[in-house]
């Protein structure tokens, strides 16, 4: 079964909701779909048929840390799902890799799955194994570590809203490279993300090894996210 992950990033309205709620409709059994709309979005989606996720999260439970989600919170309010460690994030915010993986835990801790998101630059091109070995090191330093079906979310940066796309061997080759990192034999799941659209999602679904998409802007056209769907239910 392959995931069909929506980032809206910091986009998106009541109106798309109403739209997304009223088209995508269940149906999908051959696929999981995953809605992650901004945080004061999440309510609105009461009675969708699919799973939500929220963008980001904290390590703690409450407290004062203003302007942050709660992961128990987020469980709450209906949240499967988080995502964590965007390049957005890494770039805007400055997150390192401990604090996502501090996040990650508390993600875990009150059940919900994380989406990792790794990925290298345009500059970081030429060495990109040693930039994905870099972002996926605490989750490999002990073998034994439950990942507890975390979700690796490939995204180079470069390709991020710009339109360029890996080609589909590019794209196999990084996969392979991130499920050997981790081990074949824990229980995680790799999706690529980078500019997917309608257009070009049937190729990329079909690359071996790859465990879905992780869609950006064509997430928030409700007719190419169907195609989407449509394309990983096959």
């Amino acid at each position: 079964m392959k995931f069909v992950i929506a980032n809206w990033k910091m986009n998106g309205d009541f109106e798309l909701v109403n739209q997304m709620m009223s088209e995508i409709g269940k149906g999908r059994e051959c696929c999981k779909v995953i809605v992650c709309p901004p945080a004061a979005l999440i309510t609105s989606f009461k009675g969708f048929e699919h799973d939500l996720g929220a963008q980001n999260s904290f390590y703690e439970e409450k407290g004062a840390f203003t302007g942050e989600n709660s992961p128990k919170l987020l469980k709450d309010i209906g949240c499967k799902y988080v995502i964590l460690g965007h390049s957005e994030r890494r770039a805007i915010f400055q997150e390192s890799d401990e604090l996502i993986f501090k996040k990650w835990n508390a993600a875990i801790r009150f059940g919900l799955t994380p989406i990792i998101c790794i990925g290298e630059t345009l500059e970081e091109r030429s060495r990109w194994k040693e930039v994905l070995s870099a972002q996926l090191a605490n989750y490999c330093a002990d073998k034994s570590l439950d990942l507890q079906g975390t979700i690796f979310a490939y995204e180079p940066v470069w390709s991020i809203g710009t339109g360029k796309v890996p080609s589909m061997q590019e794209i196999e080759d990084a996969i392979g490279f991130i499920k050997d990192v981790i081990g074949a034999e824990r229980n995680y799941y790799v999706v690529y993300g980078g500019s997917v659209n309608g257009s070009n999602s049937a190729e990329i679904l079909n690359i071996h090894g790859l465990d879905g998409v992780l869609v950006g802007s064509a997430s928030l056209k409700v007719s190419d996210f169907k195609t989407i769907i449509g394309n990983a239910s096959v």
